[in-house]
């Protein structure tokens, strides 16, 4: 029976491919479909590349052709990662017009479409192309991003290699980095390939680091546009007449196509669109006059929509947005159903379209305002299908198809060719139109489309006319949105557009996301790290810079479906946030669910503090935990927040870090010698602050055998060197509040912790007679009344030049009772013992000549730590201004006890102990001393500390003799050092032998499917614990060689995709796995059941 069925599909294949035109679909239709078996990309290819930074992916190619993969099949992914979730099948530029050059015939097309009219290279002069056969410098397409150094390339690298991101291997994602820097390097600006010129001679002139990273705008040429994250570039022409004639009949006009495509890695609606700006330079064939022109001149964009499955399409137009756009006639579509997602919609929008003149217009030419001219909008939309009345022109080097094409340019059918008929719309009396299908789907109202089907779209601007050596530009951006359902996707698709528009419109002038983290994972048994604190620079890019007032806020953290997968369709993990006033952030955002733009909550934090790692063991998709050996996609984001009121938009997501990680045990012989969340002892070697380190194991398998040492300088900075091999890890470190900020390096993240700057302590000697307290004024100890200089109006001394002090209070020998009852109250005057008391300056306030004079205070300040104990300069800030210091107290008004002596109602005194030898006249400026508030005024002056006392209870104030004693505290200085050591994981032979009897292969046996596949057409077992070398032969039990699979690679892993040396699918069976490790002189024999699933045509 199986064979049977073979051989039916055999005979139906010859079937087809003894009927071309019906494979064409009539006429001009789309070109019989290469077989479904995906082809590989040749290392060093740069005829071809993708634009997929963001999450819509497509092809392009040197000589102009877009959006179709390699072996001829769909080539625009939305969403990326899902190479059976395409959107379109195949799209390009089409112009026409009249040509005024002596020649006929002079209404002549060109452009792209499934024939091709353009070849690569620019035109040098008249006639004159450059050589094609020049595959460095002309048959070639240029492609930049400038995090290509660190970014995560996998998927990149599937998708240039058609393959999935498992799939992939370190050569692949090395080759698309190098191709990446060849393209930095070799940047054709001098063809005009858009580039920001940091010296402004106009010539490109990049320059690299040592380590030959890219030194980036303003401070070198960098290439670019438009702030994008990924510039594509190409330049075309058609001149060779053959390929131009084949298309559609007409002979060459002698046009330059400059395309440069650009994308966003964003998570707002930026991320979903592809922009492309045409460039299109008259330069004439060899016989073209100097006189030439073109008269009604026409760009059109063209496309073959695919959504999915090709049968199901209908299309339609937004002539307010000047938008044609395809969405799915039934609410599931069968390829997007097989990866989990309701079917989306795709569309091009003009905008910017051709420039004309206009004394009362602006236009957007070359990404910068023009003045006297304005930029034409859509002027026609027209849809044709093959098996309707009006399909496709006719291809193949039938003139009738220019002509057809010149109908549709103008807004007429395409055929008759002559004269021509217009559009008529069905639904308001058959009334003539250039827009077919403008209604609302979504609403229900005006014309729509009907009867679904393979559909084919385009989007005309014109007429304009264009001399000989005229530029004209068109920039057309093709999006993709996913909403709910269908219907909903239209809604999303219509808001991306404004939003972008509004971009454009603005020369993309907008706040940038923060820069997404550098992500990396470590894989371990049933768990999975995800580490984004490894790179001290990355880091500071990513928290450190503010762009238009949006400032770094937070990280999220989710679990994507694909790698390619947008962040809605995935989940949320956490998020780790700044401890700060801001948490849950709303803004105007689309609602998939109602069609609505509604103040929704977009981020959610907790004031968690911010965390750069985080640990996975359970897979939050499906709810069960992580498996070893199958594939998972994790990725982590960085919001901005701007507070400024009234603002629509205040919180930025950046694009997501995407990682794909496979939970497994160790290596094959590899140990590792620490456990995560381990703690290493550390040794506090020389000084004697009160500081710890803890170093902590993050990934036990990045960890070195090495030594290593924390110091610090006299600013409180501290660095991480590893001794053994002499490199700094961590320099220039703040952070010393032993939280979970910290970077993590060489596995390790070294919690460094030094006791806050604030007063630490005191102690009192005769606490009974003590008249003074605190008074709750914010001060770290003693109730409140007792700083540390730094921390009142500021210091200029170092935190390692903070004292413990004695301050010794005194007895009063006598008062002046000024309200006569007989006691003493704050604010009236004493006086002290002989000898007692240390003079103190006094200032009215923080200001030049702010000097009032000196007094004699009850205490004296001593620095404790010297021997002898030095004593210390004491300045009063004495503000009530009666001359002497006195203990804090508010009056009220009606208080008989008041003292009405110069405002005695406001008696704030502060003291300020200096770090200055007493010297009674050092800050008397009327005794050639300093003014202490002048010369202090910024920098706060040497304050060791601060004290703003209150009277104790009922005490009578200076009744009694005692001290004090403040502790400041020992922080980390350059004295002190700490120093401990790690262990790298172990790798031996013996070890390696013993594991290979862990060797295994899953699923098995294989019921038709295994859970780690994308689709049908990707069928997969893998072997797991294998070396890094070794050879796989599959063969039957009678002992038939089905395959040989040779591995050489760092993976453990290794799938055999079910299919035979000839790439047809292995039948249902017992097979025997013979492997052969050479390195280890060993063999191995497992047994392999496969049960193939029932096979179903869906088409036939």
């Amino acid at each position: 029976m199986k064979r049977f069925l073979s051989f039916l599909l055999a005979a139906a294949g010859v079937a087809l491919l003894a009927h071309p035109a019906r494979a064409a679909e009539e006429e001009g239709g789309r070109p019989p479909q290469r077989a479904a078996r995906l082809a590989k990309v040749a290392a060093g290819t740069t005829n071809q590349t993708l634009v997929n930074v963001g999450q819509v992916a497509s092809w392009i190619y040197s000589d102009g052709k877009s959006a179709n993969q390699p072996d001829g099949n769909a080539g625009l992914y939305f969403p990326r990662g899902n190479i059976i979730a395409a959107a379109i099948f195949q799209d390009g530029l089409v112009w026409g017009g009249k040509v005024n050059d002596g020649s006929d015939p002079a209404i002549r097309v060109g452009g792209q479409t499934f024939s091709l009219g353009t070849v690569p290279g620019a035109i040098l002069s008249p006639g004159v192309a450059e050589d094609v056969n020049d595959l460095a410098n002309v048959d070639r397409v240029w492609r930049i991003r400038r995090d290509y150094l660190t970014a995560d390339l996998r998927q990149d690298a599937a998708e240039l290699n058609v393959t999935s991101a498992a799939a992939v291997t370190a050569a692949q994602i090395a080759a698309v980095r190098q191709q990446y820097a060849d393209d930095w390097r070799d940047w054709p600006a001098h063809k005009g390939a858009p580039f920001y010129d940091a010296e402004g001679d106009g010539h490109y002139t990049p320059q690299f680091n040592a380590d030959g990273s890219p030194i980036l705008f303003p401070e070198a040429d960098e290439p670019g546009l438009a702030g994008a994250d990924q510039v594509v570039w190409l330049v075309a022409n058609d001149l060779n007449a053959s390929a131009v004639q084949t298309m559609y009949g007409s002979p060459s006009i002698g046009l330059e196509m400059q395309l440069t495509l650009w994308a966003y890695r964003r998570s707002d609606p930026l991320g979903n669109i592809i922009f492309k700006q045409f460039r299109v330079i008259y330069k004439g064939t060899a016989t073209t006059p100097a006189t030439a022109t073109i008269d009604s001149m026409y760009f059109c964009q063209w496309a073959d929509p695919d959504l999915g499955a090709a049968g199901d399409d209908f299309v339609g137009s937004d002539t307010s947005l000047s938008l044609g756009y395809v969405y799915n006639s039934v609410s599931t579509d069968g390829n997007y159903s097989q990866v989990g997602l309701p079917p989306p919609a795709s569309g091009y929008d003009f905008f910017a379209g051709p420039l004309v003149p206009d004394p009362a217009g602006e236009a957007i030419f070359g990404l910068k305002k023009r003045r006297g001219f304005r930029n034409l909008p859509m002027t026609t939309f027209a849809y044709f299908a093959a098996g309707q009345t009006d399909s496709d022109p006719t291809r193949g080097g039938d003139y009738n198809g220019t002509l057809q094409w010149w109908n549709l340019l103008r807004g007429f059918r395409p055929r008759p060719e002559n004269p021509a008929q217009p559009w008529t719309d069905p639904t308001n009396g058959n009334a003539v139109t250039k827009f077919r299908v403008p209604g609302d789907p979504v609403a229900g109202e005006g014309w729509v489309d009907a009867n679904p089907g393979d559909r084919r779209l385009l989007l005309a601007s014109g007429p304009f006319t264009m001399a000989l050596g005229d530029t004209q530009e068109v920039v057309v951006a093709v999006m993709a949105a996913l909403g709910s359902d269908r219907l909903s996707s239209i809604s999303v698709l219509k808001f991306t557009d404004r939003f972008a528009q509004e971009a454009f419109d603005n020369l993309f002038e907008l706040p940038r996301p923060p820069q997404p983290p550098v992500l990396s994972a470590t894989e371990f048994n049933g768990q999975i790290l995800l580490n984004w604190g490894e790179n001290p620079t990355e880091v500071a890019k990513t928290e450190g810079v503010v762009d238009k007032g949006y400032a770094f806020q937070g990280y999220n953290v989710y679990q994507l479906p694909t790698a390619g997968a947008s962040l809605n369709q995935g989940i949320k993990l956490a998020t780790f946030d700044l401890v700060d006033e801001v948490t849950t952030i709303a803004q105007e955002t689309f609602d998939q669910g109602s069609g609505l733009v509604l103040e929704l909550p977009v981020q959610i934090g907790r004031n968690s503090g911010i965390q750069r790692t985080f640990v996975i063991a359970r897979d939050r998709l499906r709810e069960k935990l992580l498996i070893n050996g199958q594939t998972y996609f994790f990725a982590v984001t960085a919001y901005s927040f701007n507070g400024t009121p009234g603002l629509t938009t205040r919180t930025l997501e950046s694009s997501p870090s995407v990682v794909t990680v496979v939970p497994q045990t160790t290596k094959p012989g590899v140990r590792y010698q620490t456990v995560r969340g381990d703690t290493l002892a550390a040794s506090h070697v020389s000084g004697i602050s009160d500081g710890a380190v803890t170093p902590v194991v993050v990934d036990p398998s990045r960890t070195q055998e090495a030594s290593y040492e924390v110091t610090f300088d006299e600013n409180g900075h501290w660095q991480l060197k590893n001794v053994t091999s002499g490199k700094v890890l961590l320099a220039n470190q703040t952070n010393q509040n032993g939280d979970g900020d910290y970077l993590i390096t060489e596995g390790l993240q070294v919690i460094v912790a030094g006791p806050p700057l604030a007063g630490l302590d005191y102690h009192v000697e005769e606490d009974g007679n003590r008249w003074v307290t605190g008074g709750s004024h914010g001060g770290e100890i003693f109730f409140g009344g007792a700083f540390l200089g730094a921390n009142f109006n500021g210091s200029n001394l170092a935190a390692a030049s903070y004292r413990n002090i004695r301050v010794e209070f005194f007895a009063k020998e006598s008062f002046t009772d000024l309200n006569g009852n007989g006691r003493y109250d704050i604010g009236e005057p004493y006086q002290l013992p002989a000898g007692a008391g240390q003079v103190a300056n006094l200032y009215a306030g923080f200001a030049l000549n702010a000097f009032t004079g000196q007094t004699v205070v009850p205490f004296r300040v001593f620095d404790i730590e010297t021997d002898p104990p030095r004593q210390l300069d004491i300045v009063v800030r004495d503000r009530d201004g009666n001359g002497q210091w006195d203990l804090h107290k508010l009056y009220a008004e009606d208080d008989p006890n008041r003292v009405n002596l110069n405002n005695g109602d406001f008696q704030f005194n502060y003291v300020y102990i200096l770090d200055t030898d007493y010297d009674p006249n050092r800050w008397n400026p009327t005794a050639g001393g300093q003014d202490f508030m002048a010369v202090h005024l910024t920098d706060g002056g040497p304050v060791q500390w601060n004290l703003w006392l209150d009277q104790r209870g009922t005490r009578e104030p200076m009744g009694a003799a005692f001290s004090i004693e403040f502790i400041a505290p020992n922080v980390n200085t350059a004295a002190d050092k700490f120093t401990f050591s790690s262990k790298a994981p172990t790798s031996d032979l013996a070890t390696a032998k013993a594991d290979l009897s862990l060797i295994n292969v899953f699923p098995n046996p294989y019921r038709g499917f295994n859970r780690a596949e994308l689709n049908r057409f990707n069928r997969f077992v893998t072997f797991s614990h294998l070396p890094r070398r070794a050879t796989i032969r599959i063969f039957t039990l009678a002992g038939v060689l089905v395959r040989t699979i040779v591995k050489d690679d760092e993976s453990q892993f290794l799938n055999w995709n079910l299919q035979n040396e000839r790439g047809l699918p292995a039948a249902s069976g017992i097979y025997l796995a013979h492997l052969e490790m050479p390195d280890m002189n060993e063999v191995k024999i497992l047994k392999l059941a496969i049960v193939r699933e029932e096979q179903f045509l869906r088409n036939f």
